[in-house]
């Protein structure tokens, strides 16, 4: 088929203007010839240097200047002008396999993100200095108090009646990843009754739950359900799920910390994170042993959730909105016992 060339049409255009006129270009012998529409020679020679343009043009350039487009690359390949494509090239040409490809990526970027992310958090927990952690209490303490809370108006009494609750609890609960737990009292009237942990260990109660669930053992498996989101690092879990391209993005660069620092430490980012199902039946399950380990009754933490169902019916205050399926989540635990 290549040697039924024995030219090829386009157009073709001198140094230093631009009118392009009708060319042809053919072999003669082993001599290349660049000719006009009426046979005359405008140069001659093997072209010194290939282009792609846009829409499939190739362009040729000559050592005198000339320049030589056509669509026809087969017939250039035919001349030996160009050489014919690699199999790189071959593969980036339109193929029905590459219908195959495009299924074959998609179906691996889902694999990746359904199997893969959970590795890829656990080598970004694991790459994440503890230092870097603790500060993302700090930052968020800052942004609560800044904007959120209150100091705590409960009794110095009645605080350290809860302090020695969550003594007892730390005592034998799992140990704390990156140091002690540490209990924080704050007025949030926008939380309502509520306590919630950060990352590095730190623990807020609001002065509403202490208020309206004082009870020992309910207070007993709420501090040993957010102690548990503290042992098993479920913030950052869910911190680095959210955050996966900026991880992605840090572990390829060799360090997950320059990349996330502003994102992580400005106290607004760990707080938005909702736990998931999964985490939190683990919170639960932890929590409720955690607090029959100190001595506490764990099923305390059911009546709890079953209040909460019962005043707001899953449209209350925010742990509503972070720990759903309260009536779901108490006959979980009551069935533990």
């Amino acid at each position: 088929m290549a040697e039924s060339y024995t030219s090829v049409r386009g157009q073709a255009y001198a140094p230093g203007t631009s009118r392009l006129i009708a060319a042809e270009l053919k072999r003669n012998g082993v001599e290349i010839l660049l000719c006009d529409a009426a046979g005359e020679i405008l140069t001659r020679g093997a072209p010194i240097d290939h282009e792609t343009g846009p829409a499939g043009r190739d362009v040729l350039s000559f050592a005198d200047g000339m320049r030589f487009e056509t669509t026809d690359r087969e017939g250039l390949r035919a001349l030996g002008v160009i050489a014919q494509d690699g199999w790189l090239a071959r593969l980036e040409g339109w193929h029905p396999r590459l219908a195959l490809v495009v299924v074959v990526c998609v179906l691996g970027a889902i694999a990746i993100w359904r199997w893969g992310l959970d590795l890829l958090v656990s080598l970004a927990i694991l790459a994440t200095p503890a230092p870097l952690i603790t500060s993302m209490d700090r930052g968020n303490m800052l942004m609560i108090d800044r904007t959120m809370a209150e100091d705590s108006g409960l009794s110095l009494e009645r605080q350290a009646e809860v302090r020695e609750i969550f003594t007892t609890l730390s005592a034998v609960a799992p140990e704390a990843p990156y140091g002690a737990y540490r209990l924080e009292f704050r007025a949030i009237d926008d939380m309502g009754p509520n306590a919630f942990a950060l990352p590095g260990g730190t623990i807020v109660v609001t002065d509403a739950l202490v208020e309206q669930f004082g009870d020992e053992d309910i207070l007993a498996g709420v501090l040993g359900h957010e102690m548990a989101h503290i042992s098993e690092r479920h913030s950052l879990r869910q911190l680095y799920r959210s955050l996966s391209v900026y991880v992605l993005i840090g572990m390829m660069a060799g360090d997950v910390g320059p990349v996330l620092e502003d994102l992580i430490l400005d106290g607004g980012v760990v707080l938005s994170l909702a736990y998931s199902r999964a985490h939190e039946r683990v919170a639960d399950d932890v929590g409720v042993r955690t607090a029959e380990a100190a001595g506490y009754d764990g099923t305390a933490l059911a009546g709890f959730f079953e209040e909460l169902d019962r005043r707001y019916g899953g449209i209350g205050p925010e742990w509503m909105s972070t720990h759903p399926d309260s009536a779901e989540r108490a006959a979980r635990i009551r069935e533990m016992q």
